[in-house]
Formats: structure tokens, sequence, C-alpha cells
């Protein structure tokens, strides 16, 4: 199959206004993500089944019937909107890039657990600004002993918050390895910094850990709202489906890549 060009991939009004060099980076990031898309069908069509779940959702809880439950829907709509942005930047092989922004997902999401499990806590956590006691406030219960406050009951969630805070959102060495490389020759060394890009067997089990990262929060909204939301059927009906279909595509991923469980220490 013949590569696409640059006509292929950008429609005339990105050919005319976006110039070189930010021209083949930007088409290089384009055709990623239609070449994940086009490669890796089975992931791509998870994302989708879960972002239409996630939209049904929210259409029915838009209307306010437990106003305790109307900062918590907005919290995890903004983690929706994120999660769109992850799924964007991790499907162009962007992926430090997708944690980074996916940790904050997690913790909109968090947020968004913590207030509707204790709706006590959603005048702390509106008035944080009025005076320093407010802060404070807000502070011990939002900020501190995050495993077992703003993260109770979240174990799963909470270890990838950490690992995502490592690996995408902080400076450090583990952010970048991946895209460095370095050659030496007899006069001198020349190094680089790949933009895009990564191993197919690192990069699809990132996808993959991304999409279980949705699917986590999914069942988040699902149990916050779940009075109303178990009355459609058809959202059960979705949801069984996509979690067949996400078991299936774990078991792919896990051949396709040859991944093996971690050894007993």
């Amino acid at each position: 199959m013949q590569e696409p060009n640059e006509k292929d991939l950008l429609v005339d009004f990105e050919r005319q206004n976006i110039p070189e060099p930010y021209k083949s980076y930007y088409t290089t990031k384009r055709h990623n993500l239609f070449a994940t898309i086009q490669n890796f069908p089975n992931i791509w069509n998870c994302f989708m089944k879960l972002d239409e779940i996630m939209q049904r959702e929210f259409e029915h809880t838009q209307r306010v019937l437990d106003t305790t439950l109307l900062f918590p829907m907005i919290l995890y709509m903004n983690a929706h909107q994120k999660m769109r942005v992850a799924l964007e930047l991790g499907c162009s092989t962007c992926m430090t890039e997708a944690h980074s922004i996916l940790r904050d997902a997690i913790e909109s999401a968090a947020h968004a657990h913590r207030l509707a499990s204790e709706p006590q806590l959603l005048k702390i956590w509106i008035q944080r600004k009025d005076d320093d006691a407010a802060m404070e406030a807000y502070k011990q219960e939002f900020e501190a002993k995050k495993a077992t406050r703003l993260f109770n009951g979240l174990p799963e969630l909470h270890a990838m918050w950490k690992r995502f805070s490592d690996i995408g959102s902080h400076t450090n060495l583990d952010s970048m390895v991946h895209r460095f490389t370095m050659s030496n020759t007899e006069t001198d060394a020349e190094y680089r910094l790949n933009y895009l890009g990564g191993e197919p067997n690192v990069y699809v089990p990132a996808l993959f850990e991304i999409l279980l990262v949705f699917g986590l929060i999914e069942a988040m909204v699902f149990n916050s709202a779940a009075a109303r939301l178990r009355l459609d059927p058809i959202l059960g009906e979705m949801r069984a489906r996509f979690e067949a279909e996400k078991e299936s595509t774990r078991q792919w991923v896990i051949k396709t890549c040859q991944l093996h469980p971690p050894s007993a220490s």
C-alpha cells in the first residue's frame, strides 16, 4: 500500500496556512492518528463505544433531579473532555502528553467521586478560596492523604494517577527515555528527541491501558447515578457489549505484543 502524502492528510486550508517545519510535525501526527485507527481498529472501536456510552449517561443526567449530583456530573464531564484529548494524543503517538492529560482526567473524576459519595464536602470544595481557613479545610479533604481521602475506594485509579504523574506530568528521565536517541562517531555525538512515534510493543499496550482507565472512569459515572441509569436497558446492553469487546481486545493485545505476567518476587 502506498504511503499517504501531504495532500491525502491535509486539507487545502492546512497546506496553505501551516508552514514548515511545523507542517512536517503536524502531518506526521495526523498520519499516526489515521494509522492507529487503521492498524488497531479493535482498540479504536472500544474507545468509540465507551465514548458513546458516557455521552448517553450524561444525556440522562443533564436534567437535574438530585441536586447533590450537579457538581459531580460537571466534574465527570470535565474528565470526559480531557479523556477525549488524551485519546487523540495517544492515538497520534504523543503518549507522554496523553498520560499528562489523562492524569488530569483521573483527578477530575476522583473529585467527582468524592463529592458524589460525601455531598457534605461540596461546601468545602466550593468555598476553598474564601479565606485561609477554607483553603486549609479543602487541602485536608482533597489534597492530604490522597490514597485514603480523594481516592478512597479507588486504589487502582490512584495507582495509575501516581504512575501517570511520574511518566507524564513531571520532567524526569522516565518521561523522556523512550524518545531519546543518541549516536556516536569518531569525532562527536548526535542526539535527538523524537517528538512522535513509538515501538508497537510499547505503544499498543499503553493505548490499551488508557482504555482501561477510561473504563474505570465510566464505571464511576454509572455508579454515581446508578438509580437513574439502570432504568435504561439499552445502556445496559451497550455496557455489556463493551465489556465483552474490551476483554477480547485484552487477549489480542497480550498475544500480539507477547506480554507475560510479572514474575513473582
